[in-house]
């Protein structure tokens, strides 16, 4: 492979965590590597010593370039990138650059929500079947890391911003699991967002979508199964609180640790794209019943007084924030009392406003656009940060309550990222647990 690259002249765009493994995967193969980053100001680590360019790059930079590998957080639609094409240099992504060099069954899984705990347990069963495979992508290890590991399939997790820069990638079964509102601040609309999740589709085998949801469903004819809340016949399906295989059932979700509805939704999907690699819904159920949900993604943190905690901080859109609610509120015996508010990011809050009517007792709102989410019921307050928040609601839950942090925004606006919001949140859960 190093023969193929050693008269290449390639720039990486971006040193995060998936810019990083680009360069140390083309130093290894013996490429001519620049990093680029947008930012101006960047303390760069001591692991990269090729060069390094910060902020807007210079004149005739892009001349003698072969290749621009764009990190996802990187927008393709930027000035620098456009004078990188009108230079003739082609723009790919990591993912892309990935398709390029292996043929190794791959299966894909994209979605507003739900995406990491479908890509964790869909290798969680595969792996409980005895097959060599990892999670990669947008959760897991970076691709090109898993190049030289010897498996038997790999499971991708991939955003949005992955698939508009991926053309090529050849899959054996993919899935969006479900669309809503979100980076609309880079996509511009929901039809271009949902396009950008479609592609997905353009090189797969067998499709697998939500049946609520037509746009989940591929544009093109191709083999496709579909799961959904409602009984099938043919299909996935739940009935009596068991997910169903063609009429059959297959798994109880009172034995599983997900929670919620939408969490019946994400163990459906994980099982259609599974039997593709030839793992069967009754043989993977003991899979289900063992996998843990990772953090952050509707997990019960404390029980105290029999009021049930749950983070969900990673909920950093309105669609994630909707399926917590009526995933819970669907089943609940007590009160939901609901803490949300954030960065918005633009987004339609009024979206929010048939579930809080129907699931939501209280909502208590913090962050830029809390004010915002308050305003859709009377049933809310505002308060000026988690502690107050968590502090309300403690006092307002009883025995049998679920008081759930669902935010339905970004968290920057006032934590470093959604995790440092859940642990602001869980420390302010043991403050009230402890007095």
């Amino acid at each position: 492979m190093k023969n193929k690259f050693a008269t290449q002249n390639i720039v990486v765009a971006g040193l995060g965590v998936t810019g990083q493994a680009c360069v140390r995967f083309l130093q290894n193969q013996g490429a001519k590597v620049t990093v680029w980053d947008t930012r101006a100001q960047l303390a760069v680590p001591e692991s990269i010593t090729v060069p390094v360019v910060l902020g807007e790059p210079p004149v005739n930079f892009w001349q003698q370039v072969n290749l621009l590998i764009l990190s996802p957080g990187i927008s393709p639609a930027i000035e620098a990138v456009s004078n990188a094409r009108a230079a003739g240099v082609e723009v790919i992504g990591d993912i892309e650059f990935f398709a390029r060099l292996t043929n190794i069954p791959a299966f894909g899984i994209t979605g507003s929500n739900g995406k990491t705990t479908v890509t964790l347990l869909l290798t969680h069963i595969l792996k409980n079947a005895g097959m060599k495979v990892c999670a990669a992508g947008n959760v897991g290890m970076p691709v090109l890391e898993i190049l030289a590991m010897n498996l038997d399939a790999v499971v991708l997790e991939l955003s949005s911003f992955q698939l508009e820069s991926t053309s090529t990638l050849q899959l054996k079964a993919a899935t969006i699991l479900n669309v809503s509102d979100d980076h609309l601040d880079r996509h511009g609309s929901l039809q271009s967002y949902t396009e950008t999740k479609q592609r997905i589709y353009a090189h797969c085998e067998h499709a697998v979508s939500w049946r609520a949801q037509p746009e989940t469903a591929p544009v093109a004819t191709m083999a496709h199964t579909t799961f959904g809340l409602d009984e099938s016949d043919s299909n996935f399906g739940l009935r009596n609180n068991w997910i169903t295989w063609q009429g059959k059932p297959v798994v109880d979700m009172a034995k599983a640790q997900l929670v919620g509805r939408h969490n019946a939704l994400n163990i459906q999907a994980a099982l259609a794209l599974a039997m593709q690699a030839g793992v069967q819904p009754d043989t993977a159920a003991p899979a289900v019943y063992s996998f843990v949900s990772a953090p952050h993604r509707c997990v019960q943190i404390a029980s105290h007084r029999r009021i049930r905690w749950i983070d969900d901080s990673k909920a950093t859109n309105i669609g994630a924030t909707l399926a917590a609610i009526e995933g819970l509120g669907a089943t609940r015996t007590g009160k939901l009392i609901l803490i949300a508010g954030g960065d918005a990011k633009g987004a339609d809050l009024t979206a929010l406003q048939p579930a809080l009517n129907q699931y939501v007792d209280w909502i208590i709102t913090l962050g830029r656009d809390g004010k915002k989410i308050a305003a859709l019921t009377e049933q809310s307050e505002y308060v000026n940060d988690m502690r107050d928040a968590v502090t309300s609601a403690n006092r307002r839950a009883q025995a049998g309550d679920i008081v759930l942090l669902s935010p339905a925004c970004a968290s920057l606006d006032m934590f470093d990222n959604y995790a440092h919001r859940a642990k602001v949140f869980v420390d302010a859960v043991n403050e009230v647990a402890a007095q």
